[in-house]
């Protein structure tokens, strides 16, 4: 197998995955997509997509998600004509020397409950053991979206961005590269973020990744002092008729360890489409 390694993947390159992915998942009828972009990495010069070829055909894929500098997602698909020949193995130890390199010693291996073939691999990983699970969740317009009479929305620039990264960071303390993110999200054409005011005072805030196929709600944040006031509620509710406008359905990933957040996704209309599991291990 020759292994093609790049932090940033061409058009061309892209169709390749998308094409794998078509054929790998139809077997276990899987939904959990590779994100292929290097967008929100910590460091986007680090080499991120592991490409496996056999005569020039792609036919394995793995791919190292790291928002943050001490762990990396790692998810990969190989084509089910080729599996159980060491091709994951060989990109995981590819991927490996990288993450070494970069000081990561820590992954989160990604894999939906119902992949044969990523449950087969897991059992390989002795050091691997669960760490929490997440749910994908969509909206569809099937609910009333809850109303914001008293909050007042107003996009993310370089004018009220320390703001909205004092909100991130108070929600997400585990986000602390949030500036790169940040500055992503003012910079980037498929992406937009919003801070919510109330009687003139930020107090949440809230952003999108537009994709081909839906809407992606990521970040949802109230402030620590203006938490259990129904905050949240309501600045979902903007939330879902701005993502509307892009997509007949808005989704978002909410964390199995946070169910206030996923009661809140619950009471607004969301529905659960498919679960991934995260496996940690360690080098």
């Amino acid at each position: 197998m020759r292994i093609e390694t790049t932090n940033r993947l061409t058009e061309n390159q892209m169709t390749e995955i998308l094409n794998l992915e078509t054929v790998a998942f139809c077997e276990d009828t899987l939904e959990n997509h590779a994100f292929l972009s290097n967008e929100i990495n910590f460091d986007k010069s680090l080499q991120c997509f592991y490409m496996g070829y056999e005569n020039d055909e792609l036919i394995a894929f793995l791919t190292t998600f790291m928002p943050t500098s001490y762990e990396a997602e790692i998810l990969a698909v190989t084509h089910p004509e080729h599996r159980g020949k060491g091709y994951f193995k060989k990109l995981f130890q590819s991927a490996k020397e990288t993450l070494v390199l970069a000081g990561i010693n820590k992954t989160l291996l990604v894999v939906e409950p119902k992949s044969k073939s990523g449950i087969a691999v897991l059992k390989t990983f002795e050091c691997a053991k669960l760490a929490r699970s997440e749910y994908r969740m969509f909206y569809n317009g099937s609910k009333a979206l809850p109303k914001y009479p008293d909050l007042q929305f107003f996009e993310v620039s370089n004018q009220n961005k320390e703001i909205f990264a004092e909100i991130t960071r108070d929600a997400f303390p585990d986000l602390e590269e949030s500036s790169n993110f940040i500055d992503t999200v003012i910079s980037s054409k498929n992406r937009k973020g919003y801070v919510a005011y109330k009687e003139g005072i930020p107090v949440g805030v809230f952003d999108f990744n537009y994709e081909e196929r839906n809407t992606f709600l990521y970040g949802v944040g109230i402030a620590t002092p203006y938490r259990g006031k129904g905050l949240g509620k309501k600045l979902v509710g903007f939330a879902l008729i701005e993502g509307l406008k892009k997509s007949d359905k808005v989704v978002l990933d909410v964390d199995s360890e946070n169910p206030t957040a996923f009661n809140l996704y619950k009471k607004c209309g969301f529905q659960i489409g498919f679960q991934v599991d995260y496996y940690r291990c360690e080098f």
